[in-house]
């Protein structure tokens, strides 16, 4: 069994290197090859096993616990040869881009954020070519969450996720399974309200049902597909004080501002993807293998892990602020013994 001071020889080189997190920059940080840097990078199962003992250390005692599900690009414009890598519209760009296009799942209980696992969805390029050999992403969704269902089995779970995720197959799917689940809907979809089939964004401008005066939610019952579902209502207004209707989906019944509330969880995953690519070298592996990236990646969630429980440990407000402080703590020059401190630590065997 790997030492555990081995397994964080990587992420702690990510949180301590300065500049890119490429295997030759992070050598140079301890005097020592990219070849060798690139044999303390261990396999994604062995570093997201450590970042589950983290979570279940970290929320130990909460009750409730959120599961986020969401996506991003990783870009690798100009490294069209990179395994895994397709063309997908950036809607920030608004151009398409040869890109990974990474989703990840995390538990947060709004203060803290452990992310627990990732996988890949691929361009449709290459799903059209041989799709039975790729999982969809509601395979990826439902495998994410028996793993927060495995890690904590006595806990309320509630999986909060986009538009993207919000499927006949995978709503369906927590209904049978009983997982409380709170998604954005679009507002084109056709559903049936007390008889009568109608698109939400129709639905919404109903007597009785249109926000009106200080309103800001209101959630109704519905069926979509023959499935019963809660659909909340929901007016938005951005900083230009521009208003705009959306929808949200969930399985399970509460007051509208609670479904408001428990989809504003999604913001801790866009926390992560700024810190993972500005902070924590994301993007910044340059292997041509697809099993090296993931491995990358995953070693970047175990990171973002460690940070957390630095946040938590010294009471930060950030996870900057807790990569700041263990970059404080280091010794140059004493890296693997600053290593070994944090592989002994308690917490591990929680």
């Amino acid at each position: 069994m790997l030492k555990k001071s081995t397994i964080l020889t990587y992420p702690f080189l990510v949180l301590l290197s300065i500049g890119r997190k490429s295997f030759e920059n992070m050598g140079r940080f301890v005097q020592t090859s990219g070849r060798l840097v690139a044999k303390f990078l261990q396999p994604s199962e062995i570093s997201l096993a450590m970042a589950h003992q983290i979570c279940q250390s970290i929320f130990s005692n909460k009750k409730k616990l959120f599961l986020i599900i969401d996506d991003t690009l990783i870009k690798k414009i100009f490294a069209t040869s990179m395994r895994g890598t397709g063309m997908f519209y950036d809607t920030k760009l608004r151009i398409t881009i040869n890109a990974f296009r990474l989703i990840t799942s995390m538990i947060t209980d709004g203060r803290y954020t452990i992310p627990i696992g990732c996988a890949y969805l691929f361009a449709k390029e290459l799903l059209d070519l041989c799709p039975e050999r790729f999982p969809s992403k509601d395979d990826f969704a439902k495998s994410f969450i028996r793993t927060a269902l495995k890690l904590f089995p006595d806990k309320k779970i509630i999986v909060v996720a986009d538009g993207l995720y919000a499927t006949v197959n995978l709503l369906g799917w927590c209904i049978k399974n009983n997982i409380s689940t709170e998604m954005r809907m679009h507002s084109n979809r056709v559903v049936t309200y007390k008889g009568v089939k109608r698109k939400l964004r129709e639905l919404a401008t109903l007597p009785g049902i249109k926000l009106t005066g200080r309103q800001t939610a209101r959630t109704i019952s519905v069926e979509w597909h023959g499935l019963s579902f809660e659909i909340t209502i929901v007016k938005r207004v951005n900083k230009h004080d521009e208003e705009s209707i959306v929808f949200q989906v969930a399985t399970y019944k509460v007051e509208p501002r609670e479904h408001v509330k428990t989809y504003k969880m999604r913001w801790p995953t866009e926390m992560f993807y700024r810190t993972g690519k500005q902070s924590l070298g994301l993007g910044d592996c340059y292997s041509k293998d697809l099993d090296i990236q993931h491995n990358h990646v995953s070693a970047i969630l175990l990171a973002y892990a460690l940070a957390q429980l630095e946040m938590k440990n010294l009471r930060l407000k950030t996870p900057e602020d807790a990569i700041d402080a263990c970059k404080e703590k280091f010794t140059h020059g004493h890296f693997h013994q600053y290593v070994d401190q944090f592989g002994s630590a308690s917490w591990f065997d929680a």
